[in-house]
């Protein structure tokens, strides 16, 4: 078990129980549970040595693109017409799934389980609400023990409501709120429509999304941590949700920080057996991973956790004809505008500053730190690694000369 405890929410971000900070750096292994050991334990040792601290899993297999596999064990035992019996668990399942869940712990990753999701040919997804219950009871029971584990409500609920209403994914939450005794971190996660985060079982929020500027007005709306769990993957396949760059995966880490909240990685790199990290694990081929190491290296490194900067754009007054003109704008027309000219700023407080500038090619760029502290300045490299100094004891408003190319950031730290 981590020496710090269960991972808690508390305010935007997160914490261990003792104090201890804790930032997510997650990946996605969607089926990891119901591979081959061999190919279990190549991940688990991959994972090992990657920066990644949150593995989002499911408890069902998955049936998808590249991940049509029979698992070697099924969670329940069947009835004679071949219906499941979630009276009559799998114990081999059970001890499977936890076996990993504790290796996981043993590397101080945190496991968010998924429990239930659409993709599947062995009627797990089409359970009626008794058994939906039956299930979550045993789950709990089985692994609520476990203090890495985070509980997932679902992967993409809203391609599920063929057969769970929103009545239903309601009770299922407050099901497993009410009956978790250790009160682990629960969210839901969306493929079109976000789970209301207001709602007061819901820890933090759960997103897919590629809406990177709206995540700052959502992180200071409902005060949650705010997780990116799905921004799309670095890969090869053909499909639009997995074939980015190295650069852009790595760009949109650099997004969804500099906005105050947490981003989880995915690879879908073709592979001639079928082997992609995102459904089975194996091994990580993408270009991402050791840059988002190092964008993790400079996130610990920070005094406290990273808040978005400013105010919501439509609490404010319009200061001049740009911005008058701007809000006589359509509202649908004014936030893509904003959303295409969005800056990604973060802050801790007057202690630090970060500014990301993805496809900005500036040559220089000025900014209004507090007058009344004195800071370091680096010009950081994302890409490339580099962390360059270029001001030793700056404040109030200063120009900061930049290379000209995409992808640097700006951190400035209140000098020692």
């Amino acid at each position: 078990m981590s020496r710090h405890g269960m991972v808690r929410a508390v305010g935007t971000h997160f914490e261990y129980e003792d104090g201890t900070v804790f930032h997510p750096f997650g990946t996605t292994v969607y089926a990891l549970a119901h591979q081959e050991e061999d190919l279990i334990r190549q991940t688990l040792d991959s994972l090992k040595n990657s920066p990644f601290n949150k593995v989002r899993m499911c408890v069902f297999p998955k049936h998808y693109q590249y991940n049509t596999n029979e698992p070697q064990y099924y969670p329940f035992q069947k009835r004679e017409d071949g219906s499941w019996d979630v009276g009559s668990p799998c114990e081999d399942f059970w001890d499977h799934l936890e076996d990993i869940i504790r290796k996981l712990d043993g590397m101080e990753i945190e496991c968010d389980l998924i429990l239930f999701h659409p993709y599947d040919r062995w009627g797990f997804a089409e359970f009626s609400q008794k058994d939906n219950l039956i299930y979550l009871d045993h789950v709990i029971k089985r692994l609520g023990h476990l203090k890495n584990v985070w509980w997932s409500l679902a992967n993409e609920y809203d391609l599920c409501l063929d057969h769970k209403t929103m009545e239903e994914w309601e009770e299922i939450e407050e099901f497993v709120a009410s009956n978790d005794p250790d009160h682990h971190l629960l969210s839901n996660h969306n493929c079109f429509i976000p789970w209301e985060l207001s709602r007061k079982n819901v820890t933090h929020g759960s997103y897919q999304t590629k809406r990177f500027a709206d995540i700052p007005d959502v992180v200071r709306k409902f005060g949650k941590p705010v997780m990116v769990d799905e921004c799309c993957y670095e890969g090869s396949v053909p499909d639009l949700w997995g074939c980015l760059s190295g650069e852009e995966m790595t760009s949109r880490f650099w997004k969804v920080v500099t906005s105050g909240a947490y981003c989880t990685h995915g690879e879908t790199f073709l592979d001639p057996n079928d082997v992609l990290w995102w459904a089975k694990g194996g091994k990580l081929k993408g270009t991402s991973p050791e840059r988002i190491q190092f964008l993790k290296e400079i996130v610990y490194s920070l005094p406290a956790p990273l808040e978005p900067m400013g105010e919501k754009k439509e609490n404010c007054e319009p200061q001049n004809i740009f911005e008058k003109v701007l809000f006589m704008m359509e509202e649908h027309d004014r936030h893509i505008f904003q959303a295409l000219e969005h800056r990604y700023e973060a802050k801790c407080g007057k202690e630090a500053y970060l500014y990301y500038y993805d496809q900005r090619c500036s040559k220089r760029d000025t900014l209004m730190l507090p007058a009344d502290v004195s800071y370091k300045v680096e010009v950081i490299d994302t890409w490339n690694m580099k962390r360059e100094t270029v001001m030793e004891h700056a404040s109030g408003v200063i120009a900061v000369t930049l290379p000209g190319r995409p992808y640097m950031a700006v951190l400035a730290v209140k000098a020692e």
